[in-house]
């Protein structure tokens, strides 16, 4: 039996023992690893990333009465309840708010009764590997089918970043999370477009191709949980306001409209670059990286395509330099910088870049098979601090299971 299968059983052992009935439905969905696209999301460009191993369940059974269960293993000692028809955000940050903020958004698009759930999810909820959106994926997933919602693909990941964005949950998070726990595929790497061209927060997704077991590699996530962050208070909004800010002073200083900084080239990124710092030397070191960053990107499409894998190493490892010293995402957070510099340098590593929003020492790895035992301890004893590390092949992202 493998893994999954024996958790799934495992789970539908305890649903029965807590309900008294078997689940109707069951759903997965997996945690995400950031692979190239730093800060790109909010800015119109493009990104890729990939689904991980570890993943969250959730087993669900119809009910005839407007009340939820919801047990999670791990944070329950019982099931919480609460009325659909009086439904309401509880304590700030508690997990069953993210709960609520889905249950709401399906309420918009369906009829919805009660329902009895449980959770069970090994996704690291302090691994900047997104717990949360494999939460909203798989209980979106579970409790659609059960009431037969007509909700799929982008679609239903942009419904549960609504969820996350919304009163309930409150995090201001971009689109990367959700679409990668709800598009990917196994062996691929999933390409995003950001830039809108209608309702949806992309334009263009598509698969990429990427079998690492060929090279005898593995990508590896390795965070320092100790290091915390807060989305909402980090410099994360300053970054986000420059980047906005700095779209009509390019447009000025180029002579043309642009409408985020997918539209700027590298060419005349550099012919204004001298402009732009004698203006705001801040702003251009967040728009360089940027500009070269969606750049990356697409040569990392074109890397995978050729068949390049050391290429592909040498992007992740540019891409980590830019986010540290161009968009300063180690700011109050040496450890990120620690991290990476330490790691780039153990022999099998072939790419290491920070992962994620930054302001936080998380980072990924591309590191030969043969390289991973001694590259862990290692990184763990220059380090200097206890490392959780998340290694994986890129899998499959939300589905129905039953």
């Amino acid at each position: 039996m493998t893994t999954i299968s024996l958790k799934i059983e495992q789970a539908k052992q305890l649903f029965t023992k807590l309900y008294r009935s078997n689940p109707d439905a069951i759903a997965r969905a997996p945690g995400r690893a950031e692979i190239i696209g730093n800060h790109t999301d909010y800015n119109s460009g493009y990104a890729l990333s990939a689904a991980i191993t570890q993943s969250t369940l959730v087993l669900a059974k119809k009910r005839s009465d407007n009340i939820v269960h919801v047990y999670s293993v791990g944070y329950s000692q019982e099931p919480s309840s609460f009325l659909l028809s009086t439904i309401e955000k509880g304590e700030h940050g508690h997990w069953l708010n993210y709960v609520k903020g889905v249950l709401d958004q399906l309420m918009k698009r369906g009829d919805i009764m009660g329902v009895d759930l449980l959770i069970d999810s090994d996704v690291p909820s302090s691994g900047g590997v997104s717990s949360s959106a494999a939460l909203e994926l798989s209980l979106a997933t579970a409790v659609a089918s059960l009431y037969h919602i007509t909700i799929e693909g982008v679609e239903k990941a942009h419904m549960c970043q609504q969820a996350e964005n919304g009163s309930f949950i409150g995090i201001p998070c971009g689109f990367l999370d959700q679409a990668s726990s709800g598009l990917t595929k196994k062996d691929h790497l999933l390409f995003l477009d950001f830039k809108q061209t209608g309702a949806l927060p992309v334009s263009q997704v598509k698969q990429i191709p990427i079998d690492l077991s060929q090279f005898h590699m593995s990508f590896v996530v390795v965070v320092d949980k100790e290091v915390k962050r807060n989305l909402g208070t980090s410099g994360y909004p300053a970054r986000r306001a420059k980047c906005e800010q700095s779209v009509p002073v390019i447009s000025s200083i180029i002579g043309r409209d642009i409408s985020s900084l997918q539209d700027v080239s590298i060419e005349e990124f550099e012919n204004c670059r001298q402009q732009l710092g004698k203006e705001d030397d801040v702003m251009r070191k967040r728009v360089e990286h940027i500009v070269y960053e969606n750049q990356r990107v697409l040569d990392t499409v074109k890397a995978l395509q050729d068949g390049d894998i050391k290429k592909f190493g040498q992007l992740l490892t540019e891409s980590g330099k830019s986010a540290l010293e161009l968009y300063e995402l180690d700011e109050q957070t040496p450890e990120l910088t620690l991290l990476v510099t330490k790691g780039r340098e153990i022999e099998g590593v072939v790419g290491m870049r920070n992962m994620g929003g930054g302001f936080s020492a998380i980072a990924l790895a591309l590191v030969e098979n043969d390289h991973m035992v001694p590259f862990k301890k290692q990184l763990a004893q220059e380090y200097g601090a206890p490392l959780t590390f998340l290694s994986f092949e890129p899998g499959d992202g939300a589905e129905l299971l039953l």
